[in-house]
């Protein structure tokens, strides 16, 4: 009889240790510092037509302008709309508009081509070079730029819009994400 108990009794501590143990790991965990997340642009964009790319985001012309979305079925925000987009061809790219900055690589806006990123100070921005909003762009022939985006505008959804007026004015800058750009680019020079 002492044998079951001193094993009850053993097996008992133990138990014991490990939950104490495991509470102590839990209560530490919020301890971790989480980096901010770093965006890698996968092989996918290799390989992303812009074709394909303007066909598909022009599918989704008319949807609802929804904040912090990216569902179609909800709406999309401008950054929400261009992340499905991009990620409906397994492009690995950020959710928020600002970290659209520093990905790709910068290109001048005469040189922009369709499924280029396009950048915008937002219409509440206080920083010269602070991103608000995010778009692709839709063409860029005979010096007439356009691009698809979600607008919280009169248009109040997915649309096509020129660069003019306040959009000219809140140009920040053009980020090539798609290979197939450059050469294009190429080929042309």
């Amino acid at each position: 009889m002492k044998r079951y108990l001193t094993l009850t009794v053993l097996l008992f501590l133990c138990v014991a240790f490990a939950a104490t143990a495991h509470s102590r790991k839990m209560r530490h965990s919020y301890k971790v510092r989480v980096k901010p997340p770093v965006f890698h642009l996968n092989g996918a964009t290799d390989t992303i037509s812009s074709y394909d790319l303007m066909y598909f985001a022009q599918s989704l012309i008319g949807i609802p302008y929804r904040e912090a979305s990216s569902d179609p079925l909800r709406g999309f925000d401008c950054s929400g709309f261009v992340s499905y987009v991009f990620k409906s061809f397994n492009a690995d790219v950020p959710r928020s508009s600002g970290d659209y900055a520093n990905i790709g690589r910068e290109i001048s806006i005469e040189d922009a081509r369709q499924g280029d990123i396009i950048l915008f100070k937002g219409t509440k921005s206080y920083h010269p070079h602070s991103i608000g909003h995010v778009a692709i762009v839709y063409s860029n022939e005979g010096g007439k730029l356009t691009f698809i985006h979600s607008t919280s505008g009169k248009e109040n959804g997915v649309t096509i819009t020129a660069m003019e007026g306040t959009y000219k004015r809140r140009f920040v800058k053009v980020v090539r994400l798609l290979r197939q750009n450059d050469i294009f680019q190429a080929q042309a020079n």
